[in-house]
C-alpha cells in the first residue's frame, strides 16, 4: 500500500467548495479515475483522504494537497493522466508522489491579500496596524471563544503592489497546529478599528512553512 500526497491548486468557482464540499469532489474523481484505490475496511467502506491544511471558504491557494493510498506502485504521470478530466474547473493538479513532509510539521502560511478601497485609506489602516502595540481580537472555535493578538501571531506584512483603488500585501500567518489564523481576522480588524471601507477583497495563500519558516513543497 503506497500513500500518495496530490498537490493542486484551488482557483476560479473552486474557492466556493466547502471542505465538505472538496472532500466529496475528490472521493468521486478518483473513483473515475479508475485508479487502485485504497478503501477502508468495515460495513461502510470509503477511500482514505486526508487534506494537508483546509483552505477557508472563498480563498484560492496555489499550495493544497490531499493525502491518499493506491493498493500498488504508480509512476506520478500515470496518476496523472488518470485523473485528467476528472476534476471540476478550477482544481488544478499540480504533481502526485509520496508524501515530502509530515502535515504535523506546518506552523504557518504566506497570503497574498488585495484590498479593494482607497489606497491612501488601506495604506494608512494598514501603517496604523504595524505601529500599533496590540491587535485584540476574539476568535471563535468550537470550543468557545478567545481573545488573541494577532500582533503576536501575524508576521512579514510587506504592501507589494498599490493602485488607485487597491492594495495588495503579503503577511505570514499561523497555521496548522497549535493555533490556525483565519485570514480574516486581520481584514475585519482594520475595518473596525480604523473605519477604512473594503469594497472587496481577494485572498490566496501561496506557501506552507516550518516553523522555523523554511518552505515546505
Amino acid at each position: 500500500m503506497n500513500t500518495i500526497r496530490l498537490k493542486f491548486r484551488k482557483k476560479g468557482l473552486s474557492i466556493y467548495y466547502s471542505q465538505l464540499d472538496l472532500q466529496r469532489v475528490m472521493a468521486r474523481a478518483l473513483k473515475k479515475s479508475g485508479l487502485p484505490v485504497w478503501y477502508s475496511q468495515g460495513f461502510n467502506p470509503h477511500i482514505y483522504m486526508t487534506f494537508t491544511l483546509p483552505l477557508s471558504l472563498g480563498h484560492e491557494s496555489e499550495c493544497e494537497s490531499v493525502d491518499f493510498r493506491l493498493n500498488e506502485e504508480m509512476a506520478e504521470a500515470d496518476i496523472l493522466k488518470a485523473l485528467e478530466d476528472t476534476l471540476p474547473q478550477g482544481i488544478e493538479l499540480v504533481g502526485a508522489s509520496a508524501p515530502d513532509y509530515d502535515a504535523r510539521s506546518i506552523m504557518y502560511a504566506k497570503y497574498d491579500i488585495t484590498l479593494y478601497g482607497a489606497k491612501s485609506d488601506i495604506l494608512n489602516a494598514l501603517n496604523r496596524y504595524e505601529t500599533s502595540e496590540q491587535a485584540i481580537v476574539t476568535k471563535v472555535t468550537k470550543k468557545g471563544q478567545k481573545d488573541i493578538n494577532l500582533k503576536e501571531l501575524i508576521k512579514d506584512i510587506n504592501v507589494i503592489n498599490e493602485k488607485d483603488n487597491e492594495v495588495t500585501f503579503t503577511a505570514i500567518y499561523p497555521a496548522g497546529t497549535p493555533i490556525n489564523i483565519n485570514p480574516q481576522l486581520l481584514l475585519d480588524f482594520l475595518k473596525d478599528s480604523y473605519g477604512i471601507e473594503v469594497i472587496d477583497a481577494f485572498v490566496i495563500r501561496k506557501n506552507l512553512f516550518d516553523k522555523d519558516l523554511n518552505i515546505l513543497q
